[in-house]
């Protein structure tokens, strides 16, 4: 794989990118919805999921705190990770309390357990967030649309090459990184959300 085709899909396949348009999905998928506006749910879970997150990235950035808002130094993770697990968390505590679709609500709690888990693991080892944050999304979106996803699944090695063929993670990191995505996210929806 070229390294300007790994650079376009590490950057299309951004796990901020991906958040934004499985909750936009979920949300507008939804026929069950009883609570508020999907219009309000779609904005409150694009805020906490990737507008939040981001600003505080592009701060961290311009204060030198981080090299880049990919994080690919595993020192400089720890801050963005912990206000990433508060912004998911509260965007979990705003979308129940607007009683937007169950599995919207579900993937923002798996967000943020999940980036709780990356944070935990990354004091240790550079496990793979573009490979989590392909992956999961994808459990969440099979969860709401079937067997029509599968093959968007194939998405997942490409991604994760990318990362490889970019020198950002080894083969063992976005092993690991789609391991947690997909196993964790399915448990958390499987037992907390259906």
């Amino acid at each position: 794989m070229k390294l300007w085709v790994s650079r376009i899909l590490s950057d299309v396949f951004n796990p901020l990118v991906n958040a934004v348009a499985a909750f936009l999905i979920i949300i507008a998928t939804d026929a069950n919805h009883q609570g508020a506006s999907k219009t309000l749910a779609a904005m409150t879970a694009i805020v906490f999921a990737a507008g939040l997150p981001l600003s505080a990235l592009l701060v961290m950035k311009r204060r030198g705190l981080i090299t880049n808002v990919n994080i690919d130094r595993r020192e400089q993770r720890t801050r963005p990770f912990i206000l990433g697990v508060l912004c998911y968390a509260f965007g979990f505590i705003f979308l129940k309390l607007f009683q937007a679709p169950r599995l919207a609500q579900g993937l923002m709690f798996c967000y943020a357990v999940n980036t709780a888990a990356i944070l935990a693991i990354t004091r240790y080892w550079k496990i793979s967030v573009h490979a989590t944050g392909i992956s999961g999304p994808l459990v969440a979106l099979y969860y709401q649309l079937g067997a029509t996803v599968l093959p968007y699944f194939s998405l997942i090695p490409l991604v994760c090459a990318s990362r490889v063929v970019m020198k950002k993670h080894t083969v063992g990191q976005v092993i690991a990184g789609t391991a947690l995505g997909l196993t964790a996210t399915a448990a958390q929806i499987s037992f907390l959300f259906r």
